[in-house]
């Protein structure tokens, strides 16, 4: 299948959504696939029985609650997907297997009722008890439900019931209307045990539940000759399900498992009558084992137990419930390692027990002495599930022994429910906020509040600070933070169509200020700009400001407004075919242009042609053009002595591409030396002012540790690296350094953690971070780690082919050899066809 197809570039909370779509697929579009769990295919049977009506014909024995359909999309983050009723699904996203449900659906007053039966225990299947109750929205007359398929019928409406509302009064009423008086029939029978169980498992008063399960068996008994042996066996071996559950409350589990080995001795003689009947026996056997299993680890038969896991995985190797007993055998057994890539794996099958497998491999990794990688997967638990006391108290743990107080109070600020903003319990949101809607961002990172500080800049008017702040957000990154946080409503192309609820008041005044752009003075238009930008509307800006010929520009403030443009074209087109400025290197000839904007325009000059033209000509032209313009701006009295000196440092950095270039160590040092001198010299006033210095002095000794490495100076450069990382412990990219600088030493372990780092603290750097400490961890002879790492990039990044090769090296330690070299192969022959097409393109 086309696994890009079905996950539309959507990013899974833990699992590449794909995965997710794949392992669970019935209840997202009614089809299969063929990594689809078991207990998954009840929609497919179920459909198959709608198609081919016959009264007591079996169905699968075990349903989902609806929270398991709300579970899914919230991990998988397939909104699209979201459905309570099967007409809420787009027709183009439905198998026709849907379709037809759906159809059904549409006239279903008009349907018989035996294809009303079907109906509704199809849409059981696949979790749409909203659906159910459409059908049948009251319960059905006693009298007229001792017949079998009015029976079915009543019983589709109360497992609906129980599916939505737990044991409330309506449940218990609609199975009284088939227990209290019950007919001999398959659905009787099935009735009264399921309802006998559900007292057993879920009641406080569990007294009723022998009397109708015996009642049940009664039933069973008066209508076997009716039976043919696999119905019969199968419906045997239910109920002895149905009754174990109630041996096991009364701690009789030497008594639940003598009952279990005579059905299962049953079954496992049975052979389905036709591939229908197959799916039943297949989920018959898995449910009888899985009881068999949960038995004997508490009876403490540990080979046993170890049988019944092979079996088990054996059996159904997508199921993440064995997934999760079989990381649980291994823990047991004091199997760290084991237990550690049974949980990964376990945790990537949900959506039940995600944060808690997440969870019990962090405290299997931390065992093993993998503390950064345990930290991962607490903060990945914790965006599982957010409100969970167990994942916030793991995370607040985890921050606390890294030192890390600023995370610490964010994961309690995201943990605690917003119900007027139930985005603000999203990890993302918490930590970039600013991005999302100009709200608070909580991340301490140097960049979290850029397009705040542009927005309060344009708020206060008139204002113009010529010292502004250097980094300059990739075009991507507004699109990464959105996926990866799975808040696709705040997807949009333009301000105005963000929707109301998710708002903040500086937003409001934002698309105020976009009424007004037209009729805006061109300076005003550039604060403006500067927002958008910074927030990511890069297209908008380049749609809102047209261009003008350099030689139609009149007063500085045209020719700054312009210059931003051109400067944030040519950072759009960073990683194609770069656009170069030209219009600013125009601009800066221009007579009109002010010295300020010369000499900024001339630092941009010489950083872009030693980058991109690689020419030391025309970087030193520009240099000698930008220093003509520093001198007049450190002679101009006007000038603060803050901007003086953050010019210089700056100059000083960016011109050093020139000695760089022409390989002049000396020259090189001299410039940055002076750089870094200015750097730490800057006499700041106010947490502005400040907020420059530390953004200037990390980038300035960033750039040191550069020049270090380039000439050999390695102890040093790690030096440099140690200092830009003090001053902003959030920076992704100076993790990325510390683990460059590891790695030249030979050491891919440590160089993992720093590679983890960049990765949960992206997401300028997400996919790059995982796959990057994946490599260092297959180094480092850490596969498990690695494993899970690769995957991990994938889910990010679907498209990423180091990750894909990867993945498919280690993949058979977490159990996942063979789905890892499919998804290689499938990747390779999209990338193939691409290559063709584009070959085929006159």
């Amino acid at each position: 299948m086309n696994r890009w197809e079905f996950s539309h570039g959507i990013v899974g909370v833990n699992a590449p959504s794909w995965l997710t779509f794949e392992v669970h697929r019935p209840y997202f579009d009614g089809a299969e696939s063929p990594a689809t769990a078991i207990q998954a295919r009840a929609a497919v049977l179920a459909a198959r029985r709608f198609e081919n009506p016959a009264p007591g014909a079996l169905r699968f024995g075990m349903t989902m609650p609806a929270s398991y359909r709300r579970l899914l999309v919230q991990e998988s983050r397939l909104t699209a997907y979201r459905a309570a009723l099967p007409t809420d699904l787009p027709d183009e996203l439905a198998s026709p297997a849907w379709r037809r449900m759906t159809g059904a659906y549409r006239r279903h007053a008009e349907l018989d009722q035996v294809d009303r039966s079907g109906l509704a225990h199809w849409l059981v299947a696949v979790c749409l008890p909203a659906a159910v109750l459409e059908v049948v929205p009251e319960d059905l007359d006693p009298a007229a439900c001792r017949d079998q398929v009015t029976a079915g019928l009543q019983a589709a409406r109360a497992a609906a019931l129980f599916g939505s509302e737990g044991l409330s009064e309506r449940t218990a009423t609609a199975y009284r209307v088939l227990a209290d008086r019950p007919a001999p029939t398959v659905s009787h029978v099935q009735a009264v045990a399921a309802w006998g169980y559900l007292l057993a498992r879920h009641s406080g008063d569990d007294s009723a539940a022998p009397l109708l399960l015996a009642r049940a068996r009664e039933l069973l008994k008066e209508i076997a000759g009716e039976l043919t042996p696999f119905t019969h066996t199968v419906l045997t071996a239910r109920l002895a399900l149905r009754e174990v559950m109630y041996a096991e409350r009364q701690r009789d589990f030497g008594g639940a498992r003598a009952l279990l080995a005579d059905v299962r001795a049953g079954v496992a003689e049975l052979t389905a009558p036709d591939r229908d009947d197959e799916l039943v026996l297949l989920e018959t056997r898995r449910r009888l084992l899985d009881r068999h299993l949960e038995i004997v680890v508490r009876i403490g038969d540990t080979e046993a137990e170890r049988a019944a896991v092979e079996e088990g995985l054996a059996l159904d190797p997508w199921d993440v419930k064995i997934r999760m007993q079989a990381a649980q055998a291994h823990e047991r057994a004091g199997e760290h390692e084991q237990a550690l890539a049974g949980y990964l794996h376990a945790a990537r099958l949900g959506p039940f027990g995600t944060a808690f497998a997440l969870l019990r491999a962090a405290d299997r990794a931390r065992d093993l002495g993998h503390t950064e990688f345990a930290r991962v997967l607490a903060e990945r638990a914790f965006r599982a599930a957010p409100r969970a006391r167990a994942t916030r108290d793991a995370l607040l743990e985890a921050c606390r022994n890294d030192g890390d107080r600023p995370l610490e109070e964010l994961t309690a600020r995201a943990a605690t429910r917003d119900a007027e903003r139930p985005y603000a319990n999203n990890w993302h949101y918490r930590m970039y906020a600013s991005y999302f809607n100009l709200g608070e961002s909580e991340s301490p990172g140097l960049y979290a509040r850029l397009p705040s500080l542009a927005y309060e800049f344009a708020e206060r008017g008139g204002e113009r600070a010529e010292v502004n702040w250097q980094r300059l957000m990739p075009p991507a990154f507004r699109g990464n933070l959105i996926r990866e946080s799975g808040l696709t409503e705040f997807a949009v192309d333009h301000p105005a169509e963000l929707p109301a609820h998710l708002r903040t008041p500086r937003w409001n005044r934002l698309c105020e200020w976009l009424d007004e752009f037209d009729r805006c003075e061109p300076e005003r238009r550039q604060q403006i700009a500067m927002v958008l930008y910074r927030l990511g509307f890069t297209k908008l800006v380049l749609e809102l400001i047209p261009a003008v010929p350099v030689d139609r520009l009149r007063t500085p403030a045209e020719l700054r407004l312009h210059h931003w443009r051109d400067l944030v074209r040519y950072v759009a087109s960073i990683g194609t075919a770069v656009a170069a400025p030209e219009t600013s290197f125009a601009i800066a000839e221009h007579p009109a242009c002010p010295t300020h904007l010369r000499f900024v325009i001339a630092v941009v000059a010489v950083v872009f042609h030693a980058r991109e033209t690689r020419s030391l000509e025309e970087a030193t032209r520009w240099r000698e053009i930008g220093a003509r313009a520093l001198e007049e701006l450190l002679a101009d009295p006007d000038r603060s002595a803050f901007e003086r000196t953050m010019a210089e440092s700056r100059f000083y950095r960016s011109v050093s591409f020139v000695p760089f270039m022409a390989r002049d160590r000396a020259w090189l040092a001299r410039d940055m030396d002076r750089a870094e001198e200015l750097a730490r010299a800057v006499p700041a006033e106010g947490p502005y002012q400040e907020f420059l210095k530390r953004e200037n002095l990390r980038a300035c000794v960033e750039s040191r540790s550069k020049e270090c490495y380039a000439f050999g100076e390695d102890e040093r450069g790690d030096l440099m690296v140690a200092e830009a990382l003090a001053v902003d412990p959030y920076e992704p990219k100076t993790h990325i350094e510390v683990a460059e600088g590891l790695l030249r030493r030979d050491r891919p372990r440590e160089a993992a953690d720093s590679f983890l780092r960049t990765a949960r603290l992206g997401p300028v750097s997400t996919a790059f971070g995982y796959a990057s400490a994946a490599e260092c961890f297959r180094l480092a002879g850490q596969p498990v780690l690695a494993e899970d790492c690769y995957l991990q990039a994938l889910r990010v990044d679907p498209y990423a082919i180091s990750a894909a090769r990867g993945w498919a090296a280690v993949g058979a330690a977490n159990g996942m050899a063979e789905a890892a070299r499919a998804y290689l192969a499938d990747l390779e022959a999209w990338g193939a066809a691409r290559r063709a097409a584009r070959q085929e393109r006159p």
